[in-house]
């Protein structure tokens, strides 16, 4: 463990480039990540070298190395029937609902119009079924919880409100009609570390404390951002609350892969998975690539402290 952070990065970061796929592509990065039938399977951005994303399924039996790309998306742009995609489908987040026998996942629509959160369903993380849009705004980093609270799903997501980037939530008795909306997190001011915007990691994780939520927070220097790591807890019954975080930020990029690339200075976490008593962060690395870094679940509990109320 880095005396900064209690993040440990693998030592075969980045696990997965550009270089790994079986075709041209200008960058794979920001996956969501899950485990199934004894491999993990990550759900990775492919930005082509046109410019375009699409969502692709890559498995590992260790979670680290030997990465199989199943050869079609998961999640394919362009689509005539799915307009709001025209131009990419973007950062995947899953989670497994046990209630449903199936997993749903988030993703940015992006088109024309802009970037919208779409939902998807599948039972075999081989293909997927489209469910809807979570709405029309200006609207990135959805992020659904693996469980119901009131017989509701609950979603946190990140809309651009005239400047403003704060994470919400909302809830739905269908995935397709949300309400009943919360400011959770808001963004910062001043010089702080998440100034400019904050946005949900991974799923939120059930500890015995409440949801352990991993987000991002970003400040601009000299008229670039830098993109930062912090924690947050929230409810156990109401996740609109947050009940401690940490004092600042816990994670930020300091490896070459993360400082250099399409967009320096950029770690993006989206995918977790709790392994034993460590938790295994998959994130983004300057839009570029992917990395891995680890810590012990009861270090990073620890850093949390109790907010005003």
């Amino acid at each position: 463990m880095d005396h900064q952070t209690p993040f440990t990065r693998s030592p075969a970061n980045p696990i997965l480039t550009r270089e790994d796929l079986p075709f041209r592509a200008a960058g794979v990065f920001n996956p969501g990540a899950a485990e199934q039938d004894g491999q993990v399977v990550l759900l990775v951005r492919v930005e082509s070298v046109e410019g375009y994303s699409d969502i692709y399924v890559a498995r590992s039996d260790n979670g680290v190395t030997d990465w199989k790309l199943q050869r079609e998306p998961i999640l394919e742009h362009g689509i005539p029937r799915w307009s709001y995609e025209r131009w990419g489908c973007e950062d995947a987040r899953v989670v497994w609902m046990a209630d449903d026998g199936c997993w749903y996942i988030s993703y940015v629509a992006y088109s024309d119009v802009g970037p919208a959160i779409g939902i998807a369903r599948s039972t075999d993380l081989r293909t997927a079924e489209r469910i809807s849009l979570l709405g029309a705004t200006n609207d990135k980093d959805g992020v659904l919880l693996p469980a119901r609270f009131n017989g509701e799903y609950a979603i946190l997501h990140r809309p651009d409100a005239g400047g403003y980037q704060h994470i919400w939530s909302a809830y739905s008795q269908d995935l397709i009609r949300w309400g009943d909306p919360h400011c959770v997190l808001r963004e910062g001011y001043g010089p702080v570390w998440y100034a400019v915007k904050v946005g949900a990691g991974p799923p939120p994780l059930l500890t015995p404390h409440g949801w352990l939520l991993i987000y991002h927070g970003v400040k601009e220097y000299s008229g670039s951002m830098f993109y930062r790591v912090g924690l947050a807890l929230l409810e156990r019954d109401r996740p609109h609350k947050v009940a401690a975080r940490t004092r600042g930020s816990i994670f930020e990029a300091e490896a070459a892969y993360e400082v250099s690339g399409t967009a320096p200075n950029v770690v993006f976490p989206s995918g977790a998975l709790l392994r034993g008593d460590e938790l295994w962060v998959y994130y983004g690395a300057a839009d570029r690539c992917i990395g891995l870094a680890t810590a012990r679940l009861d270090d990073l509990m620890n850093l949390l402290e109790p907010v005003e109320r």
